[in-house]
């Protein structure tokens, strides 16, 4: 008698890495693509279903649009050559397989979690998904990356700083510091992430990193952008770099 468990595992469906370096994979294998068939995967995986021309225009933007046809059709067999199991194409209409699993949308919708008011408090663990924290397809100058490049990283410094506060709230100090680390290494002007990084070194009592951390950003934001910092930073600093001399007393 067969039973569930003589039954065969699932096959691993296949993914798309497009944080940090391009990588296709199918179960365990890794799949070798030529670049032109990289950039219609990674379009696709940032676009969804989408219009044979539209991807054409995208892809060879300084082609004619017969050309640029000829070429998507060189695509797409390259593709069905070494893997049929990304790319779905109904009628004159491109897109993903459902199965495929895409990094880019595992960290969003993690950090969509994370920054939600309805957000569970981060008492137990904090767990970030593969890829978090990497610069979407580094390298790659093709235009229509920057709108989503721009979106991720918005959408990451939020994440990363609404787990920090969480951190924060419960007491975890030392566990809140790499992730305001990161978002600082990213965008060493958002003070935000400044904010959060004096106030772990002040609640862990490193009362003197905490005013060498705000001496530098407002060096940086002077020579940068000609501004001081905001009022909450300055506040938030302000009873340890502007306390009174301490007074003399006459000798006896």
């Amino acid at each position: 008698m067969t039973g569930v468990a003589d039954a065969e595992p699932a096959l691993a469906p296949p993914t798309l890495q497009l944080l940090g370096a391009f990588r296709a994979r199918t179960g365990r294998a890794l799949l070798v693509f030529p670049s032109s068939v990289q950039r219609g995967l990674a379009y696709l995986a940032l676009h969804g279903a989408t219009s044979r021309k539209q991807v054409a225009a995208a892809l060879w933007p300084d082609q004619e649009a017969t050309r640029a046809a000829s070429d998507l059709r060189t695509l797409l067999w390259r593709l069905q050559h070494v893997s049929p199991d990304f790319v779905a194409v109904d009628g004159s209409v491109l897109e993903l397989h459902d199965r495929v699993r895409v990094d880019v949308d595992v960290v969003t919708a993690w950090a969509l979690e994370s920054i939600s008011p309805g957000a569970v408090s981060l008492v137990e663990r904090v767990v970030t998904p593969r890829g978090a924290g990497r610069d979407l397809l580094p390298g790659w100058d093709e235009p229509w990356l920057d709108l989503h490049r721009t979106r991720l990283q918005m959408l990451q410094a939020q994440a990363y700083e609404a787990v920090t506060s969480r951190l924060l709230a419960a007491g975890r100090v030392a566990e809140a510091l790499p992730f305001a680390l990161h978002v600082i290494e990213q965008d060493p002007l958002r003070e935000s992430a400044q904010q959060l990084m004096i106030e772990i070194h002040l609640r862990q009592g490193n009362v003197a990193q905490a005013l060498a951390q705000y001496e530098r950003y407002r060096v940086l934001l002077e020579r940068e952008l000609g501004i001081a910092p905001g009022l909450r930073v300055t506040t938030l600093i302000g009873q340890y770099s502007a306390r009174p001399a301490p007074r003399r007393t006459a000798p006896h």
